[in-house]
């Protein structure tokens, strides 16, 4: 595995802990027509937390597999802000913010966010 998937692996391994710290992991799958939203996020199917663990999360992880390009902009944080409870936000929002900067500008996340995996 390249390191460049290597440091992305670890940012979705992240998310995934903090959204189980955050109780925002167990919950219930979308239905399957769900998935064929055509709005970003699938804002009006999903919840933020349902298009995290099953559509975003699982997709990052099936490009990381195949060694397949990674999007090259991504902008996860301002719609986690818009869509999450707030006490949840600042755990969650610090990975997704490392996300958007790694695919986006090439910006290495700070080494203590990422010792925490």
């Amino acid at each position: 595995m390249r390191a460049n998937n290597k440091l992305t692996y670890k940012l979705l391994l992240l998310l995934e802990i903090r959204l189980k710290e955050t109780d925002n992991w167990q919950i219930p799958h979308p239905e399957a027509d769900a998935f064929t939203s055509q709005e970003p996020f699938c804002v009006d199917t999903m919840s933020c937390q349902q298009w995290l663990k099953h559509v975003f999360i699982p997709r990052m992880q099936a490009l990381l597999d195949a060694e397949a390009p990674l999007p090259q902009a991504c902008a996860l944080t301002p719609q986690v802000e818009i869509q999450l409870p707030s006490q949840d936000q600042a755990l969650i929002t610090e990975v997704t913010q490392a996300l958007d900067d790694w695919l986006t500008e090439g910006r290495v996340p700070p080494a203590q966010l990422l010792r925490q995996v």
